[in-house]
Parts: structure tokens; sequence; C-alpha cells
């Protein structure tokens, strides 16, 4: 009977050391793996920012030039320069306070193996800052993301991701392509206003001169008859 209770002791013993060491070994992972935290995921200045090119599911190659900005697919449209700068904002300066997952084995699982999305900005000196976008998350209404020369995994704003989701025609200053259409129509207005104009002119320059040939027909026809006229007379004498 005593020899039963040390038994059941011991092994009362070993469960509780089991279920210690499990919540041990699940804490440091968690810590180690995950932690809450705010960090800076990028930081540079929009301003300084030469090319936006948005690649994967949409196709979109921004340039500024002299502080204009074009689409090298739509070399003849004006782009419009707060939806660029409104992107521009999205990413340089990305902060989260979400999950960071550090230095992940396995990226599939967050759909960073294969990105969707890629997101890359040119600054003036060259260097370029690409963000990966990956699965959104299946708990919040996030994206997990990863920039380039960075080995952590971070869950950001949904708006960060799905405010690049556009097409270059989606950038096109629709307010300066009205204002183009107006003016050709009011430049066409004045053309066909011209083109009226001249044609009433040449038209009575025509009737002018149809008239004075009919004068001249008939002064030529009052002469003839004249003679005639006279002719007649001199031949009765």
């Amino acid at each position: 009977m005593k020899k039963q209770k040390i038994q059941i002791l011991i092994l009362l013993v070993l469960c509780i050391v089991c279920v210690g060491g499990y919540f041990i070994i699940r804490n440091h992972t968690f810590e180690t793996e995950e932690k809450t935290v705010s960090v800076d995921v990028t930081n540079f200045n929009k301003d300084d920012v030469t090319e936006l090119i948005i690649s994967g599911d949409h196709e979109v190659h921004l340039v500024k030039t002299d502080d204009a900005w074009t689409e090298s697919s739509l070399p003849d449209e004006t782009m419009k320069e707060s939806t660029v700068n409104t992107l521009l904002n999205e990413i340089a300066n990305i902060t989260t306070t979400e999950t960071v997952v550090e230095a992940p084995e396995d990226l599939s699982q967050y759909g960073l193996e294969e990105p969707f999305r890629t997101i890359t900005a040119v600054l003036s000196d060259g260097t370029q800052v690409v963000i990966y976008a990956g699965n959104k998350s299946d708990l919040l209404s996030e994206y997990y993301i990863k920039v380039e020369g960075d080995d952590n995994v971070y869950l950001v704003s949904s708006n960060i991701v799905t405010d690049f989701d556009k097409d270059p025609e989606d950038f096109i200053d629709e307010t300066e392509t009205e204002t183009v259409t107006e003016e050709t129509a009011d430049s066409a207005d004045e053309t066909a206003a011209t083109d009226a104009i001249e044609e009433t002119a040449a038209a009575k320059t025509l009737e002018s001169a149809d008239g004075e040939t009919e004068s001249a027909d008939a002064d030529g026809e009052n002469v003839e008859a004249v003679g005639e006229t006279e002719t007649a007379e001199s031949l009765g004498d």
C-alpha cells in the first residue's frame, strides 16, 4: 500500500514536471519568434523618391522628372501628383505595433516565399526600398510584409497594401484631361466658326463676281443691239 502511494506520488511529480516544461518551452518559443513591439519598418523621405514601381498582380512604373510624375506606359498622360504622394506617405514611414515574426525559416506560411505584390521606391541616391506583400492575417484585417534586407516579417495595416491595388490608368489626372478636352473642343468650335465665315465670304465674292459677269454680258448684248439697229437704219437710207 505504501509502495503504491509512493509510485502515485512519483507519477504526479513527473506529470507536473512535464506540464511545467511544456509551458516553459511554449512561452520561450513564443517570446523568441513572435513579439508585440513597436518598430519602424521603413524610414525614408518621400520627397527623395524618383521612381515608384508596383509589380506582381499590377504593373506600374512612375518616374518623377522636374517635380512632375509620368507613367512609362502612358508617356503623354499627366499623372495626379496627390495620388502618388498618398502612396509614398503610406510606405515612407511604416510603423507597426502588431506581431513581428523574427527571421522565420518558412516564409511560405506568410505568403512571402512568392509575394503577390512588390513595391519598390527608388531614391535620388540610387537606394532602393523594396517591400514584399504576402498573406492577409486570418484573425486581423492586416497583411504580412517583408522589406528587402530585413529578415523579419511584419503585420501592417491593410491600406499599406490595398492602396497599391492600382493600374497605370488610375493615376491619370482626369482634371487635366478634361481641361485639354475642353480646350480642344473650343479650338474646334473656333475653327468651325472661322471656316463658316470664310465660306460665307467666299460665297458673297462668288455672287458678286457672277453679278458683274451678268452685267457685263447684258452690256455687251445692248451694244450689239444698238449696232444692229444703226446698221439697219443705214441700209434703209
